[in-house]
């Protein structure tokens, strides 16, 4: 026996969908519109994914995504085995480069390592899979930051979220790829690129990264450009 889905239910997920897919907060206008629908019974479904905490309003009326669904996003991920089924583009990366290849994804207000190849030397990167890192300063942090949808950035600044500046910022979509501005006792350098879905969207980076001295950052860079390049086609359906 069959079980029928709730039409309600449908209809409110249809109204989240509106809301995600737009550049910026929409109106309740706008989105009872979109959906063919009164706009009391669009108010409602809009107040009950508030209450829900997958969307947000803004101060002027307006509603967007609430930061709750990028670790969702990070978990969805996670779920279908991304990392795994990248697992190969890692490995040639660190064949390529000597240096320690990964993948992070926006989770929060970090970046967070989800895969992660190691290079065979005797000095490494000291980072594991799981480690927060910060979007202002690292490689993979200021990747994902970059090339992150506008309206998400507006709401990590209005977080008070520390992010990269902006002429760092256009350098960086410029280039098409980060580096990072880490300094210190146990120097180590990285280079990052952006991973995007078939809509344009950043949905995670990969990394090269190894200690300072030795680290040809342009090589790296090369290397993990022309990776991240495999891994869009790949999401993409395209043949290699």
């Amino acid at each position: 026996m069959s079980v029928r889905p709730l039409s309600s239910v449908l209809k409110t997920f249809a109204v989240l969908d509106i809301v995600a897919a737009a550049p910026e907060p929409v109106r309740l206008a706008d989105v009872a519109r979109a959906v063919e629908e009164a706009r009391a019974a669009t108010h409602q479904r809009l107040q009950t994914l508030v209450e829900a905490g997958w969307v947000e309003q803004t101060e002027d009326g307006r509603y967007r995504l609430a930061l709750r669904i990028v670790a969702h996003a990070a978990m969805a991920m996670e779920q279908a085995n991304l990392g795994a089924r990248l697992a190969d583009i890692l490995h040639d990366m660190v064949a390529e480069s000597g240096e320690t290849a990964s993948m992070a994804v926006l989770d929060g207000h970090e970046a967070v390592i989800m895969r992660r190849v190691e290079a065979k030397g005797i000095l490494r990167a000291d980072l594991r899979v799981g480690t927060r890192l910060d979007l202002a300063r690292t490689a993979l942090g200021r990747a994902l930051s970059a090339f992150a949808r506008p309206d998400a950035l507006a709401r990590l600044a209005e977080a008070g979220v520390v992010l990269p500046e902006e002429e760092l910022v256009e350098r960086i979509r410029a280039d098409g790829y980060a580096v990072s501005g880490i300094t210190g006792p146990r120097t180590v350098s990285a280079v990052a690129a952006p991973v995007v879905d078939s809509h344009g969207d950043c949905i995670a980076a990969l990394s090269l990264s190894g200690p300072t001295a030795g680290f040809n950052t342009q090589t790296c860079a090369s290397v993990v450009v022309a990776a991240a390049a495999r891994v869009n086609a790949r999401l993409r359906g395209a043949r290699e």
